[in-house]
């Protein structure tokens, strides 16, 4: 009997036995559902940027890049700046070397990509910007899943992958997204020090720690090598963090002389340990180019290149212009996550990670006052990543009903007055007319409108609220009402502004496949740029010359300043194929001196900004 039950119980109902051993594993392992959203994280990091990349835009000083790119292909590796000499308009050589003496590995990974690339195509100088921003918001990811878990993270990369500062900047040739991207590297290293546990003793094992000095080593010499002195930004957000961190130490932990305790702090050998990486990368090269060029390399390292910043009203309406649809959930979440840094008893993982945004965003935030000449792209992209980090914290929190839905009557007011003041031009306009003592009558108006809609929405919140209070159902209804139009609202602001803002990129890449054409058909020998003046063509920002020189790179052009240099050009070289280029629209070739000068239109050979005129294949008569 006893020996039939155990035959019965190893079989089953058709009497099949199980052979599977007692402790059989799977072929593949169970994959936790957090796993699943690194996926979507790569997604929202590569896809929101392809869509801004296939509308790139060739603005200053992106083309300055590009021309530096190429001279490193020509051999100048370490300093392009024999390149300006050759450069005969003095704006453009000014401009030109206020970018040269800058950083040179956003350069080196231009002309990697020019290299690769067939033809030496524009689009490949943006590649690097691209790939940057991309790596970024897989960062953010990073860094809210190591404070707040997966889902945070999530939230937070799809804020700052579809933010339209970050595709507008990976859209364009630019060193600012591979700066911010070593920080980010440098603080999430730190972070998961932290998250080690090892404040008493730095382990020099790889994998007890050495592993994140190293790694924050890298990211901080690599923005260092991108952005200059920006990088240094991450030693006052580290430092001010850990001071918060031994401010909460209990009495009997903490030594009397604040020295002593830095001493024994194993996050203060490690952050010396990553300076220390980080500056034998950086430093050489600013060396070698001191000892090349003395003071005049301290000067235009100095000077910022590209357009000046953007002049804003405030710190309020530069978090507006950053985020209008989620400023009002990261400042509150700031102001809780300084709560709970107050009451805490313990620094757990969440507190921990809430003071480090808290502090990041207020190093951030105080940068374009301390430095005047800092990049505003880049203070900006700083300004944006705690803030979007503290604003998915919010939503987290909104969504696990941590946080009372009665907020809401401050959040959703806030926030669509942001959207409005962002979207309406008219608004900013009025308030800076009243500061300034201008009112008028459509001022008024303006003003009037908008008190209108605050209290439109204030009203409208408090009869939600009253329609949705102890009802568990109708509140759930609100939140995710409320929380679903805050993610379309950013995703559709993000996708909009991405568009090709200057006309004249679209117009310079046709005229370099006009060239490029011509070129292959028959080699041209000479080029000939006839602009209204020097300063015009200063103002073009490099474009024109950076497009002749990806196409032509052996034939540098020459600038004239009328036709009739031209004409002295041409019969003093008769022999040579020529391509003449009419920048502006006050200048023209008529028919004649075409036929005389043996000269075809090529591209257009209308009225346009841009006329471009080769050499006939037929002899003039």
């Amino acid at each position: 009997m006893g020996i039939a039950g155990s035959s019965r119980r190893a079989g089953d109902a058709w009497g099949r036995t199980d052979s599977r051993p007692a402790h059989a594993r799977p072929l593949l392992r169970p994959t936790p559902r957090s796993a699943m959203f690194f996926p979507l994280v790569v997604l929202v990091a590569v896809l929101p940027g392809l869509y801004a990349l296939s509308r790139w835009d060739l603005s200053p000083p992106g083309p300055w890049w590009g021309l530096r790119a190429l001279a490193v292909l020509e051999g100048q590796v370490l300093d392009q700046t024999p390149a300006a000499l050759r450069i005969e308009v003095p704006g453009e050589s000014r401009a030109f070397l206020s970018v040269v003496n800058q950083p040179p590995l956003y350069a080196w990974l231009e002309a990697g990509a020019l290299a690769v690339w067939f033809g030496r195509d524009p689009m490949a100088t943006v590649l690097p910007s691209y790939v940057a921003g991309a790596f970024l918001v897989v960062l953010v990811y990073l860094h809210g899943r190591l404070w707040r878990g997966p889902g945070v993270g999530l939230v937070a990369a799809v804020l700052t992958g579809f933010n339209h500062d970050l595709m507008v900047e990976m859209q364009q040739a630019s060193p600012v997204t591979l700066a911010l991207s070593g920080m980010m590297l440098s603080l999430y290293a730190y972070g998961r020090h932290l998250r080690a546990g090892s404040v008493s003793a730095l382990s020099w094992s790889w994998e007890g720690g050495l592993a994140w000095v190293v790694l924050g080593g890298l990211g901080l010499g690599w923005s260092l090598l991108s952005l200059g002195a920006f990088g240094l930004l991450v030693i006052p957000i580290v430092a001010l963090h850990q001071a918060y961190i031994r401010a909460g130490m209990p009495p009997g932990e903490r030594t009397e002389h604040w020295w002593i305790a830095w001493r024994g702090n194993a996050s203060v050998l490690g952050g010396a340990l990553v300076l220390t990486i980080g500056l034998l990368i950086a430093v050489p090269w600013h060396i070698m180019m001191l000892r090349e060029h003395g003071q005049d390399f301290i000067i235009n390292l100095l000077s910022p290149p590209g357009p000046p910043g953007i002049i804003s009203t405030g710190m309020l309406s530069r978090l507006v212009d950053l985020a209008p649809a989620t400023l009002a959930l990261g400042l509150v979440a700031a102001v809780r996550s300084i709560h709970q840094a107050l009451i805490s008893e313990t620094d757990d993982a969440e507190t921990l990670g809430g003071t480090l945004w808290v502090v990041w965003l207020s190093v951030a935030a105080l940068v374009p006052t301390l430095w005047p000449t800092v990049s505003d792209e880049a203070a900006g992209l700083l300004l944006l990543i705690p803030l979007n980090l503290l604003a998915a914290q919010g939503i987290a929190e909104l969504a696990d009903r941590r946080m009372s839905i009665r907020l809401l009557n401050w959040i959703a007011p806030a926030t669509a007055v942001c959207i409005a003041w962002w979207l309406s031009g008219d608004l900013r306009n009025s308030v800076a007319d009243l500061t300034k003592g201008h009112a008028s009558p459509s001022t008024g108006l303006g003003l009037h409108l908008a008190l209108d809609l605050i209290v439109a929405v204030v009203l409208l919140t408090r009869s939600i609220e009253k329609w949705a209070r102890r009802r568990d159902d109708r509140q759930r209804t609100v939140l995710a009402g409320f929380l679903l139009t805050v993610l379309v609202a950013t995703l559709a602001d993000g996708l909009s502004q991405v568009t090709f803002r200057q006309k004249e990129t679209r117009e310079l890449l046709a005229l370099r496949d006009a060239i490029l054409r011509r070129d292959l058909d028959r080699p041209l020998r000479r080029v000939a740029v006839i602009g209204p003046d020097p300063s015009r063509m200063s103002l073009e920002g490099g474009r024109l010359r950076f497009v002749l020189q990806s196409a032509l790179p052996n034939l540098p052009p020459r600038p004239l300043a009328s036709s009739e240099e031209l004409i002295r050009q041409v019969e003093a070289q008769p022999d040579g194929d020529w391509l003449v280029i009419l920048v502006g629209t006050e200048q023209r070739l008529s028919n004649s001196l075409q036929l005389q000068l043996g000269l075809e239109a090529i591209y257009p050979g209308g009225s346009g900004p841009l006329d471009a005129f080769a050499s006939s294949k037929r002899p003039p008569k």
